[in-house]
């Protein structure tokens, strides 16, 4: 009779390590239940926070169309004022001095003008929304030097 009971003792032992093991790989399942659900709500968080970042870039990786546009009229502008033998800004226009003559803004093309020595580039009238926004350089002479500084409407679209 004492060898049936160790021969129990042994087989209870054996058994209950299962249902210690049963009991762990539930709670290791729900814990990784747990990890993935606290994982998708930080990855939701985080995109619902993002849209206006990633939004501001798409406007702004666009928007390069029209300042890449706007970079030989500044160098051609640059190169003009530099050249002259008094600057006068304000003797700078469209079709003048070598400058490239107005374009207006239209469905198919972006608007292009220099005024006054301002270099003023308007997006396309293509119903987005950039339609209409402005990107304005103004040039000012410092230690013969043209500095640049950028105005427009497109500040408050976050493009420039």
């Amino acid at each position: 009779m004492n060898q049936m009971r160790k021969s129990t003792e042994c087989s209870n032992e054996f058994q209950q390590p299962e249902v210690i093991s049963r009991t762990q790989f539930d709670q290791q399942r729900i814990a990784s239940l747990a990890l993935a659900g606290v994982m998708l709500v930080l990855i939701v968080i985080s995109v619902v926070r993002n849209v206006d970042r990633y939004e501001d870039l798409n406007v702004s990786f666009r928007y390069i169309e029209l300042t890449d546009l706007v970079e030989p009229v500044k160098e051609s502008l640059e190169m003009a004022i530099l050249s002259a033998p008094a600057v006068d800004l304000n003797s700078f226009e469209s079709g003048i001095a070598g400058l490239p003559d107005e374009v207006l803004a239209s469905e198919e093309a972006h608007g292009l003008s220099v005024i006054d020595g301002r270099i003023i580039a308007t997006w396309m009238k293509d119903e987005s929304d950039l339609d209409g926004v402005t990107y304005i350089l103004t040039p000012k002479i410092d230690r013969g030097e043209v500095k640049w500084s950028v105005t427009g409407t497109c500040s408050e679209k976050k493009a420039c």
